[in-house]
């Protein structure tokens, strides 16, 4: 696992903003947000990094893609058969991002990801929700940081 710190970019979506910071910092120009699907594509692709970003209290993949399983270990299971992205980019809220590999990305949605169930309007499927961005959370990435 690798970090550093990029310039912050503003947003009213903190989200966003991480996204296009993490961008802005490989070169790559964002006008617009585009949500790409988790087996489709990467939300950023720079210097053979195929990058999906995350940051605070995001959600592994949508519960209408969990096919039904509601599970930790099976739903991780299945994003993990059909991930596109070989590079996971959580930006904390001091845009402090955090490069992984799928398996240390794997350790740290096991220590801060929880079963969670979209609301009834969104289907009130089953979906792994990682926990809001805390102290706790941060020191545990910088001491797996090389």
């Amino acid at each position: 696992m690798t970090s550093f710190y990029i310039e912050k970019v503003d947003n009213s979506n903190k989200g966003i903003a991480r996204e296009w910071a993490l961008c802005k910092h490989y070169g790559v120009e964002r006008t617009a947000h585009d949500s790409v699907a988790y087996d489709k594509g990467s939300d950023l692709v720079a210097y053979g990094k195929n990058i999906s970003v995350k940051a605070s209290r995001f959600s592994l993949m949508s519960g209408s893609l969990c096919e039904g399983l509601e599970d930790f270990d099976s739903i991780w299971n299945l994003y993990e058969s059909k991930v596109h992205s070989d590079t996971f980019a959580y930006v904390t809220e001091d845009f402090r991002v955090f490069e992984m590999d799928i398996n240390e990305f794997k350790e740290f949605v096991k220590a801060f990801g929880r079963l969670d169930r979209e609301s009834k309007k969104n289907g009130g499927k089953v979906k792994i929700k990682c926990l809001k961005e805390s102290k706790k959370m941060v020191e545990w990435l910088s001491m797996r940081t090389a």
